[in-house]
């Protein structure tokens, strides 16, 4: 059977379309309000008998790829990979010039490769001790490290000529992708001697990554992150929000925290519907998104002026959307966070009444 026949079959429409929108029974078929254009009245029907889904509004409909494909803003091939994965169908490998190896799948594939690296230089190679010793020092657990793939960026050329070699990746691939970047006539690797945090978008795909130094003390930038790519906006992410969207759909609730270890950090101790912003504003689309999980948006931000200008910006946008906004107050300073944090001893409910987002930094 043809594979993108097989997946479609695997694939009951009325039980995935219901994980983005709410419908209702309507005779035989399925109701909602159009995803894709404002409507007051319901016109989006889907039939189970056949499988489809159709908007008498706007005039939409198709099935479960192309479903997937408008809501996400998906190529085919994107999509065919998502649902793959989901009904656990392994995909015959195709020629790279078949159309379906898009630019962005290159991309993904070169991410993906670069994640598996860093973390094998963290966990395996001398060149990462000095980082696995941070971490540890940090209270960060091996399991923590491999759930969250976390990994080191050595200081030499390695990555690019790895994948440049032994992968045989175009250059301008690299480029593209945000792991290299040129100089002069060369290309060299963008992150080198950071601890290297994968940006993973709720459908899996490595779509950048945010390094950080080791050493306060340095003069150069304590995070960077990948640039903005044809796969990496961060205006569209969340960090961990790969790990943790079931804990967030399960509590109906998403905390939000400002930065990796913050996230990181919650999640060991025991608070798994978190998630961390990639900057201090929120946008339309990333609540867009976290409505897809929850109604209820937490924010737990670092208590000083420029956290709580923050949280006033995004309660508007939270509430636009008809989420539900709450927000848990921290204490401006680290040194009362670290009191707090060494008295309550960071029980699950002591996070839930009291994120000590301010320790973490």
């Amino acid at each position: 059977m043809d594979q993108v026949v097989q997946i479609r079959e695997k694939i009951d429409i009325v039980s995935f379309i219901s994980e983005f929108i709410p419908l209702k029974k309507a005779g035989h078929n399925f109701k909602a309000n159009c995803p894709f254009h404002g409507e007051k009245t319901p016109s989006f029907v889907v039939s189970p008998e056949r499988q489809i889904w159709h908007c008498f509004g706007c005039g939409k409909g198709g099935d479960v790829y192309t479903f997937l494909m408008e809501y996400e803003r998906l190529e085919f091939p994107e999509a065919l990979r998502t649902l793959a994965k989901r009904t656990g169908v392994e995909l015959i490998n195709r020629e790279r010039n078949s159309g379906l190896a898009t630019q962005k799948e290159r991309l993904y594939q070169i991410n993906s490769l670069t994640k598996e690296y860093y973390h094998y230089v963290l966990l395996n190679h001398p060149a990462g001790k000095r980082a696995l010793d941070y971490l540890k020092n940090r209270g960060i657990s091996q399991k923590i490290i491999e759930t969250f793939m976390l990994g080191f960026a050595p200081t030499r050329n390695a990555l690019t000529k790895y994948l440049l070699s032994k992968k045989k990746f175009a250059r301008e691939d690299l480029v593209a992708s945000g792991v290299a970047f040129q100089r002069g006539s060369d290309i060299v690797d963008f992150f080198r001697g950071r601890l290297i945090f994968p940006l993973i978008d709720h459908r899996d795909n490595v779509v950048g990554f945010a390094g950080r130094i080791l050493d306060n003390n340095e003069t150069t930038s304590k995070y960077i992150n990948t640039r903005e790519t044809l796969i990496y906006h961060k205006g569209e992410q969340f960090y961990g929000l790969n790990i943790t969207k079931d804990a967030i759909r399960r509590e109906n609730q998403a905390i939000i925290v400002e930065g990796e270890f913050d996230a990181i950090s919650c999640f060991e101790n025991g608070i798994a519907n978190i998630v961390a912003i990639k900057g201090t504003a929120l946008t339309e689309a990333q609540v867009n998104l976290l409505g897809r999980f929850a109604q209820k948006i937490t924010f737990c931000f670092d208590g000083d002026k420029a956290g709580q200008e923050a949280i006033k910006r995004s309660l508007a946008v939270v509430e636009k959307k008809g989420l539900t906004p709450t927000v848990i107050e921290i204490p401006v300073t680290e040194d009362a966070a670290v009191e707090a944090f060494m008295s309550f001893k960071m029980t699950k409910q002591v996070i839930h009444n009291f994120m000590i987002s301010a320790f973490f930094r």
